[in-house]
């Protein structure tokens, strides 16, 4: 298994801006939160199935956060959660 010099690049940046991202929502959490709609609308734009997400939750790589005792309150995700998931399912696809 070789990765090429730009992918190496490219995984090396993406950490890094991830770390800053967890960073932030260590001090500011909610800044972090969305709502399980807006979460699917942002895997739609990056071509990943909005199913996923709750394939993800199941399988306990990220964790949903209900907002309140009610039936219909909200599921919230953390987007750096997800954004870190899906950049180590890419990076693993690379690496096997």
């Amino acid at each position: 298994m070789e990765i090429s010099l730009s992918d190496f690049k490219r995984i090396i940046t993406t950490a890094a801006e991830l770390g800053v991202e967890n960073y932030m929502k260590a001090r500011e959490p909610e800044s972090d939160m969305m709502k399980q709609a807006d979460a699917k609308r942002y895997l739609s734009k990056l071509g990943i199935q909005p199913v996923m997400l709750r394939k993800w939750a199941d399988q306990k790589l990220i964790t949903p956060v209900k907002t309140g005792d009610a039936q219909n309150a909200p599921v919230m995700y953390s987007l750096v959660e997800i954004k870190q998931l899906i950049f180590s399912l890419q990076t693993y696809q690379m690496i096997r």
